[in-house]
């Protein structure tokens, strides 16, 4: 599903309903530049990077460049279909700042990051023209400091210095003060001061510079206590000084301020539900929706959701990524990597990361897959069962994998399938599975020069030809973009030909009703085939027999009340003991699951050796342990 700027506010509690109902969330992003090719890097040694030295790296990258799009991909277990259904989003967001706010933004765009985009048909125009805008919690923070201390007064305003050479200058001064002194002694309620106050002759348009409003609010507020300076267009306005009135004004205009950052915060309040953070209540009215007060009760249940729970994270070849995720909506970053992953953990006590699952024990997936031989070598493995729904269809025609939302589609499918693989091998059920036909691809994955060969190669939608260290660079730092369509998961409820019309659907959900009904029991019960007879069998119908009707009055329960001839025959159905009817009694019949039919849960001791851990080749250490799966 696409989402972008003007249409965010009717996908919003769509969003954090979704989030709020997932087991877990993939993402992927893409980014206006890289960390691996900052421009002026200092040059690496002879051998890999440390984990800090990494972590320092790409720090400084995420501290310059943004985050152009990002993809979601909801996950949740169907129990009853047994089946994982898939929600994509897409989601183009926006570096600009478009509300007047007291904060600034420097946007960087790298060559290769931009050739790369170009490359995969990326419109870079997008962001800036239709994007999602955002604030970081900590930009949220300053811009209202800066906005309450400017409207308070509590900035201390420098006096601008006349010489005695500025005559004109000095002559407009002295005439604003005359004015000024003027109308202090007169009845009048305002007045305003323009470049032409005190002349003789007055212009036909009131025109005030920019210099000469500030010299009026110097002197107003250095000669005149008991008068206040607005500043308008063409004028200054001076009103009597009111503590009441300029109270609630100001209260007036703090409360403005806060919608406006509320507005801009954007997609951060996404953020926030997948962290379990603080969301605006109000959020439905800051946002405008005409529709709020049908939103609301969703609105409300998926707050208290998010409240109890937060989804799992789930990525690939991830550290990159999550740095910029920090950086964009959180604020700067820690300064060691210790203090990251203690700050990381907070935020998602659960990550998962797809290119450590296929990478653990350099298993058959080989030692170093990228995002498309992965999801190609798993495409042929039945289970577990994973569709996409029916409203987030955009990627089954396949026609834009190479966005950030389709890449957090195949993330999802991935992590699913290599999930429920890597369970049942270390279940102790039964023996690992075969290795699939594709396997010379499995074992010789497109990286390093036949990546860079493969990809730079001009698709049929066109693309520009790369440099191979660039793409190289590009693996490195986790953007391991599909080049090259593969199958998603299809949709769920939709047939052949399309999605289901309402009435087919309808016609589906009636005949699956009556067919419950039907197979509920075994055997008819006796009420059932009371209810089966026709009224008029009794008239102009054969009349069915108690053989014919399944019924068996010699054999039909008596009641347990004593049997002396004390009771009357037609007694009150009162004084009888209730019998529980047990002819149509069946036992309840146990799921028995399939081998790989679903992944470990996530409570499971498996994700204590697959959970929190980072794939980061290129560095001694290789991975990056965040902390310990919680229990």
């Amino acid at each position: 599903m696409e989402v972008d700027g003007p249409s965010f506010a009717d996908h919003v509690v769509r969003l954090l309903v979704d989030i709020s109902k997932a087991d877990f969330v993939s993402f992927d992003l893409e980014l206006s530049g890289i960390p691996s090719r900052l421009p002026d890097k200092k040059p690496r040694g002879a051998g890999p990077l440390t984990m800090e030295d990494r972590y320092a790296e790409t720090r400084e990258g995420a501290n310059r460049y943004q985050i152009l799009q990002i993809g979601l991909t909801c996950g949740k277990f169907d129990y009853l279909q047994n089946k994982c259904v898939l929600q994509p989003y897409n989601i183009t967001l926006s570096p600009l700042l478009a509300e007047r706010l007291d904060i600034e933004r420097e946007i960087s765009f790298q060559s290769g990051a931009c050739q790369f985009l170009l490359g995969c048909n990326f419109d870079l125009g997008a962001p800036f023209a239709r994007g999602v805008q955002y604030l970081s919690r900590e930009e949220a923070v300053r811009a209202k400091r800066l906005a309450d201390a400017r409207l308070d007064k509590k900035n201390t305003i420098e006096d601008l210095q006349l010489k005695d050479t500025d005559t004109d200058s000095l002559d407009f001064v002295r005439r604003a003060r005359e004015a000024l002194t003027a109308w202090q002694k007169s009845t009048a309620t305002s007045l305003e001061i323009t470049s032409c106050t005190g002349l003789s002759k007055k212009s036909v348009v009131n025109t005030i510079s920019r210099f000469e409003k500030r010299l009026v609010h110097q002197l107003v507020r250095a000669e005149f206590p008991d008068a206040v300076a607005i500043g308008r267009q063409d004028c200054i306005r001076i009103i009597p000084f009111d503590p009441v009135r300029e109270a609630d004004n100001t209260q007036r205009l703090k409360n403005r301020v806060r919608e406006q950052i509320a507005r801009q915060t954007g997609f951060r309040w996404i953020f926030e539900a997948l962290v379990g953070g603080e969301i605006n209540p109000d959020l439905l009215y800051v946002m405008g929706l005409h529709d709020r007060d049908d939103q609301r009760p969703r609105f409300d249940r998926a707050l208290e959701s998010l409240t109890r729970k937060s989804p799992v994270l789930v990525g690939h070849n991830m550290f990159t990524d999550i740095v910029y995720l920090y950086r964009t909506f959180v604020g700067p970053l820690p300064d060691t990597l210790a203090e990251f992953n203690a700050s990381l953990h907070e935020l998602f006590p659960k990550i998962i990361d797809t290119k450590y699952l296929a990478t653990h024990d350099e298993g058959d997936l080989n030692a170093n897959p990228d995002l498309e031989t992965i999801a190609r070598g798993l495409q042929k493995q039945p289970l577990p069962d994973i569709s996409t729904h029916e409203h987030h269809d955009k990627y089954n025609d396949l026609e834009a994998f190479h966005e950030a939302g389709y890449d957090s589609l195949l993330t999802a499918t991935i992590m699913l399938r290599l999930a429920a693989k890597l369970g049942h091998e270390h279940s102790g059920v039964g023996q690992v599975e075969p290795k699939p036909e594709n396997e010379a691809i499995l074992q010789r994955p497109l990286l390093g020069r036949e990546a860079s060969e493969a990809i730079s190669e001009p698709t049929s939608e066109g693309g520009i030809q790369l440099p191979k260290d660039v793409l190289e660079d590009f693996v490195t730092d986790g953007r391991e973009k599909v080049q090259h369509p593969v199958a998603v998961p299809g949709t769920t409820g939709s047939s052949s030909s399309g999605r289901k019309t309402r009435k087919a659907k309808r016609k589906t959900q009636k005949d699956k009703k009556d067919d419950t009904a039907t197979h509920r029991f075994a055997t008819k019960t006796i009420f059932e085939q009371l209810r089966d007879l026709s009224v008029q069998d009794t008239g102009d119908s054969p009349a069915t027999s108690d053989e014919e009707a399944g019924i068996d009055h010699e054999n039909l329960p008596a009641s347990d009340s004593p049997d002396d001839g004390s009771q009357a025959p037609n007694g009150s159905w009162a004084d009888e003991r209730y019998v529980q009817d047990e002819s149509g009694w069946v036992p309840i019949k146990t799921l028995v699951r399939k081998e790989m039919e679903m992944i470990p849960a996530f409570d499971d001791r498996f994700w204590h050796r697959f959970g929190n851990k980072l794939r980061v080749y290129g560095t001694e250490e290789k991975e990056m342990r965040i902390a310990a799966w919680p229990v």
